[in-house]
């Protein structure tokens, strides 16, 4: 009887530890368009980074709720109004901007960077990194930054005896476009374009009419305001339209081509150099027969030649919702991510390119195939470009692709054509 009271206390005993540490466990809610549970590069590098968070912080789980990426920020800033929101959420370039009129996302700087050892002086991409201060309050950070970048074919390039370091202008970069268009078969029909260009007026990517832009002295936005038609833009918009009309090294269907089908061309072996995201090398690398030891990144031109164009800013933050109840859990996340062991895991795991400049000694990125990060860094570390956070940037790049197709396919004069996407651009503010 004595042992069986034993046996009963101790059970009692064991449940009610277990409820107490129930009860200590805080669930850490987060809103991002992965799902840990498949199987693309960074949605295994996310899963590999809560089981090591959790690991060694039993106390809280983080529970990860899939969004559609599109409509995720807008649903984040309601629920900042309604008091649904989770306690953490990733936001995309376009709408960090929302993020900071919504006075939805806690103070970074004063919860979390303030602490970190060294400061912040490891991130070297600092229009990403600023991009959500405002008054002295950051709302978010970077979690990986991408970008509109030119890719190129190693193999391709070194066949036809030319030298990647060499295409430092725009002229450069078209001549060479022109020797690497091939017609294998002499069938009158192309088999190898030199230069693919998303040209199309959804899911694009920055093309040569913006970039050749940014290394003048003019602003491209004063505020909101545009300012497309300057020498600079009218000679961006001549020669981009030209690479289809005169240089005949990129195909007229580039018209309406997005970034998607871009991507999947240069897979198939259409394109010796053509613009995608940075985002996509490892899908690129991955799904290509020639693989990752070929594909390669250039830096863009510039007119001159004397160095490289601006490297636009892209990605995506992490926010933690002001009014959380776990906001200390929370910020404890995101430092875990944002931190060397999270960028690493992106990284290695997520094919992403460091956000800390400290963490490229590591042997990794000697690796041929990984080199196209230090060039990543080496551009973005030289010069980079965000698009304005404070206007709605959308149809951005679709307006100037618009215009594009104006002066290829209408003949519309070059100014006029500017001067529609700026209008354009102005209408949707």
């Amino acid at each position: 009887m004595i042992r069986r009271s034993k046996v009963i206390a101790a059970g009692a005993l064991a449940l009610a530890l277990s409820a107490v540490s129930a009860e200590a466990q805080t669930t850490v809610t987060m809103w991002t368009f992965l799902d840990p549970a498949k199987t693309s590069p960074r949605e295994i590098a996310l899963k590999q980074m809560i089981e090591d968070f959790e690991k060694a912080n039993p106390d809280i789980t983080i529970k990860v709720e899939p969004q559609d990426f599109a409509q995720m920020p807008s649903k984040f800033f309601l629920g900042h109004r309604t008091g649904s929101n989770p306690d953490v959420v990733w936001i995309d370039a376009k709408n960090v901007g929302g993020l900071l009129d919504s006075g939805a996302g806690a103070d970074l700087d004063k919860l979390l960077t303030a602490n970190w050892e060294g400061g912040d002086a490891d991130i070297y991409v600092r229009a990403g990194y600023d991009a959500a201060l405002r008054e002295g309050k950051r709302t978010a950070l970077p979690l990986f930054h991408g970008a509109s970048v030119i890719y190129y074919r190693k193999d391709m390039l070194a066949e036809a005896g030319i030298d990647p370091d060499s295409l430092k202008s725009w002229d450069d970069l078209r001549e060479a476009a022109k020797t690497l268009t091939v017609d294998k078969d002499s069938d009158g029909r192309i088999d190898v374009w030199g230069l693919g260009v998303p040209l199309a007026p959804l899911k694009t990517e920055s093309t040569p009419v913006l970039i050749s832009m940014l290394e003048g002295d003019t602003p491209v936005f004063d505020g909101c305001t545009p300012s497309y038609d300057t020498e600079l833009g009218r000679q961006g918009l001549e020669m981009t339209a030209k690479l289809i009309t005169d240089d005949k090294v990129t195909p007229q269907e580039a018209l309406v081509l997005n970034v998607d089908d871009i991507t999947d061309q240069i897979i198939a072996g259409r394109y010796a150099i053509a613009i995608s995201s940075s985002l996509r090398f490892s899908t690129i690398a991955g799904k290509s027969e020639f693989g990752a030891e070929n594909l390669g990144i250039l830096p863009w031109p510039t007119w001159d030649g004397e160095t490289s164009a601006p490297m636009p800013v892209s990605g995506w933050w992490t926010a933690a919702w002001s009014k959380s109840p776990q906001l200390d859990e929370a910020v404890k996340w995101i430092d875990y991510m944002v931190g060397n062991e999270g960028v690493m895991l992106w990284t290695k795991v997520g094919g992403q390119v460091p956000t800390r400049a400290s963490l490229l000694t590591d042997p990794y990125f000697d690796q041929a195939e990984n080199a196209w990060m230090k060039t990543m860094v080496s551009a973005w570390s030289t010069a980079s470009w965000m698009e304005p956070t404070a206007c709605n940037t959308r149809s951005l790049q679709s307006d100037l692709n618009e215009a594009t197709a104006q002066v290829i396919l209408e003949g519309m004069d070059l100014s006029e054509a500017l001067q529609s996407a700026e209008k354009k651009f102005m209408d949707a503010q």
